[in-house]
């Protein structure tokens, strides 16, 4: 499962797109969802067709991608600020939102973290 812990995890591990594109495994990870999301890697972008075309999570760039882990039920594809979680075994799709930083009181007022 899941949890927030592990999330905060993911963001703070994965912070920077990778240098290296074949250390993501896109391939492999393709292949594994393309049954269930008609996942395509299309140049430089990644397209779920299963999403209605004006969804903002239908297509990403390849370089925006920070990494892309698999869990038991499902697989991550991480980003800066989101993370896409597609379901192996079935045509699910979750996105979690990363938080923004909580501002102090001061930071609030003039506008600073």
């Amino acid at each position: 499962m899941i949890t927030d812990e592990v999330i905060k995890e993911i963001y703070k591990k994965f912070s920077k797109p990778e240098r290296d594109e074949s250390e993501l495994n896109l391939d492999f990870f393709v292949d594994l969802l393309k049954e269930q999301h008609d996942i395509r890697v299309i140049d430089n972008e990644i397209v779920i067709g299963k999403l209605e075309e004006f969804n903002p999570f239908r297509r990403f760039l390849k370089r925006s991608l920070t990494a892309v882990l698999e869990f038991d039920k499902v697989v991550a594809f991480v980003f800066r600020n989101h993370i896409l979680f597609l379901g192996k075994d079935e045509d699910t799709i979750r996105v979690h939102i990363k938080p923004s930083p909580k501002k102090s009181f001061f930071g609030r007022l003039f506008g600073k973290k």
